[in-house]
């Protein structure tokens, strides 16, 4: 049956139903023939019945049109102003390199166009307050933005958190973890995530994804400070010289809260082994590692005994794959006794529980319209929708507070690893 279900949300991942399309569709328009928007947005769009894909732009016109031919996109533009200026456009998804997302948001913003806007928000966090602060942002009724931080949106992380902060036993989070790697292989050196000049970097791709979850486990509003930090170089050149030398590959750092709780964070976009599904890496030894987020909570005292015993329990809860949950996902959740008498443990017990969340609980109004086989990115698409159309919706965002403070976070880290923020993009709007 386990094997049934996979095979079942898997199919319906990648060829989801398709609805008739209504009236009010909201009409996106793609920025960049990105090689993340066929599962981001398109595929995520064909089973949302208030969604249609309707055109796209890139540097070069000719890609753009065997890139529509290819994903059924019945527009292309010669050019992102052509297309954020289309009436028939409503929206833009934001698939840039980092550096352009500043600059492209507020004349989307400024074209009256809804942002779907891919992670990093910005190129650093200066450009993060101006964005987010922009009056184009803030006046009301503005149009809708929204950081793609899709692993948020689903129900799987959601019930994570839940674990975490509402446990019966209490007990305030002592320390998080989470990391997520790519395999070596996966990326060759001359990509823009290499480019310091294009706003790359391990922490502006796939290591801004660890730092959000501390960030989410410990609180948006907390505020973490770097106390270690050590960065991964890119192979030198041909010539021994060094290669973008102002580029982090990967990243592994540790911070601590005002509090004195403590966060670790590991992300590797050149990974030995890394990812990979492959027999081949496991019998090099390469081996299989998840992406995982990991929270330690305080021990709290539950109760006395009338012995004179306390009874002290620790919970610790870690989530399996919260990139790819839709796939595959285990939320395990052990709570740690122990009787406790004159400062001696005199008696120790764990109790673990294994739980999955493809959707929503049973009983949540929100369960009869998620379904198990949405991807992160089909959550994501329908928070996206219910914001412009002023619905309730599931309750999550992530909202300009926090990308602020997402951005600020990556700051500080490069900082700490004694590497620059990303440049500043030279555009006034």
């Amino acid at each position: 049956m386990v094997l049934l279900d996979l095979v079942q949300r898997v199919y319906c991942a990648f060829n989801p139903p398709t609805p008739v399309k209504k009236n009010d569709a909201i009409r996106i328009g793609l920025l960049g023939a990105s090689n993340i928007a066929p599962f981001s947005v398109i595929n995520a769009a064909k089973s949302h019945s208030e969604v249609i894909v309707v055109a796209v732009a890139a540097r070069d016109r000719e890609r753009a049109r065997q890139y529509a031919e290819k994903h059924d996109i019945p527009i292309v533009h010669d050019s992102y102003q052509a297309l954020i200026d289309d009436p028939s456009v409503n929206a833009v998804y934001i698939a840039l390199p980092n550096s352009l997302h500043y600059e492209w948001s507020l004349r989307s913003l400024k074209a009256g166009k809804h942002v779907l806007l891919e992670k990093p928000s910005c190129s650093n966090a200066e450009e993060a307050r101006k964005l987010f602060n922009h009056p184009l942002v803030t006046a009301p009724n503005a149009p809708v933005i929204l950081e793609a931080f899709h692993y948020q949106f689903h129900p799987a992380w959601q019930t994570f958190l839940s674990q975490v902060h509402q446990s019966p036993y209490g007990g305030a989070v002592k320390h998080v973890s989470s990391s997520f790697y790519l395999p070596k292989s996966y990326l060759t050196l001359d990509d823009i995530r290499f480019k310091y000049g294009m706003a790359g970097g391990c922490l502006m791709d796939l290591g801004t994804y660890p730092l959000s979850c501390v960030r989410q486990v410990l609180g948006r509003e907390v505020r973490l400070h770097p106390v270690t930090a050590q960065h991964k170089p890119l192979p030198p050149a041909a010539d021994g010289s060094a290669r973008e030398p102002q580029i982090d590959a990967g990243v592994s750092a540790t911070y601590r809260t005002d509090k004195g709780q403590t966060a670790q964070i590991d992300g590797d976009l050149l990974r030995g082994g890394g990812w990979s599904l492959s027999p081949l890496s496991w019998a090099k030894g390469l081996g299989l590692e998840w992406p995982v987020t990991h929270a330690t909570l305080e021990e709290a005292l539950v109760d006395s005994q009338d012995d004179g015993a306390q009874h002290f329990v620790q919970r610790n809860v870690t989530l399996w794959n919260q990139m790819l949950p839709w796939f595959y996902h285990r939320i395990d959740v052990c709570d740690t006794h122990v009787l406790r008498r004159q400062g001696r443990d005199v008696k120790t017990w764990k109790e673990t529980k294994y739980l999955k969340a493809y959707n929503w609980p049973a009983g949540d109004e929100r369960a009869n319209v998620y379904r198990d086989w949405w991807t992160t990115y089909r959550c994501q698409l329908e928070e996206f929708v219910n914001r412009i159309k002023v619905r309730k919706g599931s309750g999550v965002w992530v909202d300009g507070n926090e990308s602020i403070a997402q951005m600020e976070a990556i700051d500080a880290t490069y900082a700490q690893l004694g590497l620059k923020s990303r440049p500043t993009t030279a555009v006034e709007i």
